[in-house]
């Protein structure tokens, strides 16, 4: 564990200097592969080596090829790319080194606005979240698990690049979406479904808000938020309930998506470590199911459950609670 950060370090180089797409389609020495990159000889045979020890390059007889994890998830053209989310991480390698500051006086390490702060990051963040969910497969095991028969529209809060919602669309065909996030995640939202999501685009309604302040529109039959709730404190969480509650439709639902923490909020680990990023990026952490839950019975929702994904490389679990 202590020494987790080499490996981490290394993949993200290789990834960020282009490794894995110099060796899409050819086998390479060191030589040649350093060429292609730009880069020493002597250093690149080094990390082109650390990247067989992990498993992802093969070398034979001194050349370098793609592993097939490698070419699954770390070449642009794979629709598992991983890619995004590695790169975002790379570029808060810095972050991370002032964690002890965060922790001696309980604030973040950087502006806590979400990576709005400039074109670049907007587009490096929403495309790291846009990777995580296509490689892990979290969008299409909510669409398959889901079920959404009924729903005339469902609204995704900080919907991001739209990930979710185009797969619900593609396997509910009869239902309309509405993505709600800030004016600089809209316009990276806009660019990446009209690309590649141009089937399931002309049912997608795209609206610039601030949760924080605005009023959600409504109203909607199902309500869907992945990811949001960690990013904020308690009161605006509180307060957010509120606005789904308003928003929605009677008998509508609301679907948490996050890592919905046990009592002593040790599990799952992957929730409790990523609550240190979180504390290093907002105001906000991990939550348990009972403060979750918590929330929405003060704003009126009942029938309030915690529903665990099974079946695949999840750390997320639902909540799901409905208007009377």
């Amino acid at each position: 564990m202590a020494a987790g950060h080499a490996e981490a370090r290394a993949l993200q180089t290789a990834l960020k200097l282009g490794v894995f797409e110099a060796l899409a389609s050819n086998d390479a020495s060191a030589d040649a592969l350093a060429h292609a990159l730009g880069c020493d000889t002597r250093a690149t045979a080094l990390l082109a080596n650390a990247m067989v020890a992990m498993g992802l390059l093969a070398k034979s007889a001194g050349r370098f090829r793609l592993g097939e994890p490698a070419r699954r998830y770390l070449l642009r053209s794979s629709p598992e790319y991983l890619g995004g989310m590695i790169l975002f991480d790379e570029a808060l390698w810095n972050v991370w080194g002032r964690l002890e500051e965060s922790v001696r006086s309980g604030e973040p390490a950087r502006p806590p606005d979400m990576f709005q702060g400039t074109r670049e990051e907007t587009f490096r963040f929403i495309n790291a979240m846009d990777s995580l969910v296509r490689a892990r497969g979290d969008a299409r095991y909510l669409a398959d698990n889901l079920d959404l028969g009924g729903v005339g529209t469902i609204m995704d809060v900080g919907g991001g690049p739209g990930t979710y919602v185009a797969a619900m669309l593609r396997r509910w065909t009869g239902m309309r979406a509405v993505i709600c996030d800030l004016p600089a995640t809209v316009a990276v939202a806009r660019k990446i479904l009209a690309e590649r999501e141009p089937d399931v685009m002309d049912r997608i309604e795209l609206v610039e808000l601030d949760y924080r302040r605005d009023e959600l529109p409504g109203p909607c039959d199902a309500l869907f938020m992945s990811n949001i709730i960690h990013s904020e404190p308690p009161e605006t969480n509180r307060m957010l309930m509120g606005k789904c509650f308003r928003a929605l439709a009677a008998s509508g639902r609301v679907i948490i998506k996050d890592h919905i923490m046990n009592a002593d909020m040790t599990e799952p680990r992957a929730g409790a470590i990523f609550s240190l990023y979180l504390l290093l990026t907002t105001h906000g952490r991990d939550y348990s199911f009972d403060e979750v839950r918590r929330w929405l019975e003060e704003a009126g929702f009942a029938c309030v459950r915690e529903l665990a994904m099974k079946d695949g490389p999840f750390t997320s679990s639902l909540v799901i609670a409905e208007k009377p």
